[in-house]
Formats: C-alpha cells, sequence, structure tokens
C-alpha cells in the first residue's frame, strides 16, 4: 500500500512522459531506423512509463474497456511470432530472435498505451495528429526530393519499360514500378507500393478540412492544408495507378464523413447500404477461402462452372492470393506456412494484401483473432462518434487513417519491397500498423461504456450541431 502511495505521487510527472510520448511516436512515424526491435522496444518501455506515472488513473472499468481488443491481439501476436512463417524465416536468416520477440512485445503495449493516454490529462490526441503527420510529411517530402534528383518528375512516364542496374545485377522491375526510400541511413531502391503508402496515408489528413473552421483555427487548417498539399504533390510527381487508388480512396472517406455529417437524415439508409457491401465482402472473402479448399464440393463446382472458374480460378487477381488460402485448414498450414512445398525451393511470397497474407504469417487462427479485434476496433469508432470526446475534425482524421492504411494493405501494399535487397516486413512489423494499434485502443478507451453514460452525450452533441447550423446559415 505504501510503494502504491508513492507511486501515485509521480502522477504530477505526467507531463514528461505525455512529452516523451509523443517524441515516440514521431520517431515511429517516421520510420526512423526502419527497426521493429527499436519500434517495440520503445512501445514497451512507454507503457511501463506510463502505468507507473498513472497508477492512480488505472480503473477495472478502464482495462475491461479495451480487454475484447487485447485478447484477440494477444492470441494473434503470440501465434504470429511462434509460428511457422516466423521460425522459418529466422532459420533461412531473414529474422532475428528479438524481431520475433517483439511481435508480441511491441505491439501489446501499443494496445495498452492507447488506454493510459486517454486518461492522462496532459495527453491531447490532437497534438499526437500534429505529431505524427509532420514526421509523415518530412518523411514524404525527403523520399520525393531523392527520387526527383536520382529520376526527376514524372519518371514513372518517362522511363516506363527501361530497367536498372546495380552492381551489374538488373532490377527485377522497371523503372516506372520502383522509387527510392529511406530505409534505416540510407536510400534504398524499393517498389513502389512501398513509396506511395506514406503520401497516401499522409493524405488521410485532409479529412480535417472539411470540419476545421479556416477563421476559428487557422493554423490548424493552415497545417493541415501543408500535409494535403506536399501528399498530393508527392503523389503527382511520381505518378501511377496506385496514385491514383490511393487519392480515390480518400475523396470517397473524406466525402462520406462529410455527408455523414452533414445530413443526419441519410446516415440510417447508408449505413444499411453500407452494412450490406461489407456483407458482401464478406461472403466473397469466404467464398474465395472455402473454393480453395480441395477437400470440399465447392472446389469442384466452381472449376467445372467456366465462368466461376474465370471469376475465382482463371485470373490475374486471384492469382495472387489463391496459393496463400489453398487447403489453409490442412494439419500443416492450420498454424501459418513459409513454403508452398517441402522444399524452400518453392518459397511462399507475400500477395500484398493482409487478409491473405496472415494465412499465412499466422494461420487460420490469427486471421480470426486478428480479424475479431478489427470488429472490436470499428464499434468502438461507431460509439466514439456519437460521444461528445474530442472534436469532430479529430475523429474524422483518425478513421480516415485507419481506414486508408486497411485499404491500402488489404489490396496492393508490398510487404517484400526490396529491390537489391531481401526485406520480409509484413505488415505487423512496421510503424503505421503499431500507430493504428493506439488508435484503436484510445478509441475504445474514450467511449462511455453505460447506454445511460451515452444518452446525455448525444444530446450535447446534437445540440451543438443545431448550434453550428445555425452559425453557419448567419
Amino acid at each position: 500500500m505504501l510503494k502504491f502511495e508513492k507511486l501515485s505521487k509521480l502522477s504530477k510527472y505526467g507531463a514528461a512522459i505525455s512529452f516523451l510520448a509523443m517524441e515516440i511516436f514521431a520517431m515511429i512515424a517516421f520510420s526512423f531506423g526502419s527497426n521493429y526491435v527499436l519500434y517495440g522496444s520503445l512501445a514497451l518501455a512507454l507503457a511501463v512509463l506510463l502505468i507507473l506515472f498513472n497508477i492512480k488513473e488505472i480503473t477495472v472499468d478502464g482495462v475491461s474497456s479495451i480487454a475484447f481488443f487485447f485478447l484477440p491481439l494477444f492470441l494473434f501476436t503470440v501465434i504470429t511470432a511462434f509460428g511457422a512463417y516466423s521460425r522459418t524465416h529466422l532459420y533461412i536468416g531473414d529474422y532475428n530472435l528479438a524481431e520475433l520477440i517483439f511481435i508480441p512485445l511491441g505491439i501489446l503495449p501499443m494496445s495498452f498505451i492507447g488506454y493510459m493516454l486517454s486518461v492522462d490529462k496532459t495527453f491531447k490526441i490532437s497534438t499526437f495528429l500534429l505529431v505524427i503527420y509532420a514526421a509523415l510529411g518530412i518523411l514524404v517530402l525527403i523520399n520525393l526530393g531523392v527520387n526527383l534528383v536520382n529520376f526527376g518528375a514524372f519518371y514513372p512516364i518517362i522511363y516506363k519499360g527501361y530497367h536498372m542496374y546495380y552492381g551489374g545485377v538488373m532490377s527485377e522491375v522497371t523503372i516506372d514500378e520502383m522509387a527510392y526510400a529511406l530505409e534505416g541511413f540510407k536510400f534504398i531502391e524499393v517498389k513502389i507500393e512501398h513509396y506511395i503508402l506514406y503520401p497516401v496515408l499522409l493524405l488521410s489528413s485532409s479529412a480535417a478540412l472539411f470540419f476545421v473552421s479556416p477563421r476559428e483555427h487557422k493554423k490548424t487548417f493552415i497545417f493541415y492544408c501543408i500535409t494535403t498539399f506536399a501528399a498530393l504533390i508527392s503523389l503527382i510527381l511520381v505518378p501511377s495507378k496506385l496514385s491514383i487508388f490511393g487519392a480515390a480512396i480518400i475523396l470517397v472517406i473524406d466525402v462520406v464523413i462529410f455527408l455523414m455529417k452533414k445530413f443526419t437524415k441519410a446516415r440510417r439508409p447508408f449505413l444499411i447500404a453500407l452494412n450490406i457491401i461489407i456483407g458482401l465482402g464478406v461472403l466473397g472473402y469466404l467464398f474465395m477461402i472455402l473454393n480453395q479448399q480441395s477437400n470440399l464440393p465447392l472446389h469442384n463446382l466452381v472449376a467445372s462452372n467456366s465462368f466461376l472458374n474465370k471469376l475465382f480460378n482463371a485470373n490475374r487477381i486471384v492469382d495472387r492470393y489463391n496459393p496463400l488460402i489453398e487447403n489453409v485448414f490442412s494439419g500443416d498450414k492450420f498454424l501459418g506456412f513459409a513454403v508452398y512445398s517441402k522444399t524452400l525451393l518453392d518459397e511462399a511470397h507475400m500477395s500484398g494484401s493482409f487478409l491473405f497474407d496472415f494465412f499465412m504469417t499466422s494461420g487460420v487462427i490469427g486471421v480470426v483473432a486478428f480479424l475479431f479485434a478489427l470488429v472490436i476496433g470499428f464499434r468502438g469508432f461507431s460509439r466514439y462518434f456519437k460521444s461528445n470526446n474530442d472534436d469532430l475534425y479529430v475523429k474524422a482524421v483518425l478513421i480516415a487513417f485507419v481506414l486508408m492504411y486497411l485499404a491500402f494493405t488489404g489490396t496492393f501494399d508490398n510487404t517484400e519491397y526490396g529491390i537489391f535487397y531481401d526485406i520480409y516486413k509484413p505488415i505487423f512489423m512496421t510503424g503505421p500498423f503499431m500507430i493504428m494499434v493506439f488508435i484503436f485502443s484510445y478509441v475504445l478507451a474514450k467511449n462511455p461504456k453505460k447506454e445511460n453514460d451515452e444518452k446525455p452525450v448525444i444530446e450535447e452533441s446534437k445540440s451543438e450541431t443545431e448550434g453550428e447550423s445555425a452559425n453557419e446559415e448567419i
């Protein structure tokens, strides 16, 4: 009891720990060192410090608010760290033991950091956004500058079909499919998907422009204008189909959030339509998985139908994904795998979508656990938007960041992005993934738990909306 009282006195230094947290987030967002062990060590150390300096703020209700998110994430990280994929690449030498250990020790503390900072009175989520987008913006502009120096503006169009040589070795992709990016303390040649990931994440900051008043919050509005411009110029000067895809996704996200706020009567039909789209997507995803199980009747049924066979078996898109879900319920693949056959000559490669890659890295149980954690996280967002916690632009930017990251990594992200280097970095070993976990944890912790606690918040939000509408009319 005496020790607890001594620790409680440390809360007066909470501001210093919050400042340290911002520095760590900035480092992760900037991808400093591109070293996952560094990220994990910093997250673990920060979690311990937050517990020590804010121990009196920890409550049973608070911890339970993130428990349903933490538990499936715990299962996912442990299975991933000790699964067949991780152990095989450890044996080959692609990973070291510390990297595997910090899969759970880096991600799980980040899920607890979100809760601890949500109850820390010195922490401001708006400042957190400024920090990560400023760091991300610097990284994006540095990468852009290096590409302009080495290739020039619009080089994917100018040098389309050309190859590059490094030490007498021809690049496996053409110049229009590659770029330079900061990796550690040097710039290396990477596949263009890796370069584009950072500008599209930075572009998610544009969601704030729909809700921040340039008159009342001039500095904040200018900041998000700068980050949006930096993202756009990076995508425009290094054009590709993925650049258009990322910009289109962000535009859709921004418009939907704005319309949901502006036209309250349209929310219910829109949510119904959204649920139908999500439901169809889930059914299609399950159909693809079951179709690749050769011991099920569905496999033969699809193969015998020319239209279904063309749609689910014989096209360039599914050819990327099907090998990773083929017979995943069998004993040798159920908990993950690293090769398609018994020899390392038939090595399995990432598809570019975590929805399928996780079957290889984490097995069936790991995929189910991660998807369950995502469902819990988005349910937290639905309550977070109804609450009166934080400004609306903050909520919009947080959800935009998460949606953009999942949309990109769920479609065309390339986790084996090195061209003249062997790099194996699934998304759970990256900085943006850790930031996403923090956001989910923070949002879940900021939500009111009881229904009777939510009612007055909703009424207050409604009155504020009416007040804003009146001001707009004036």
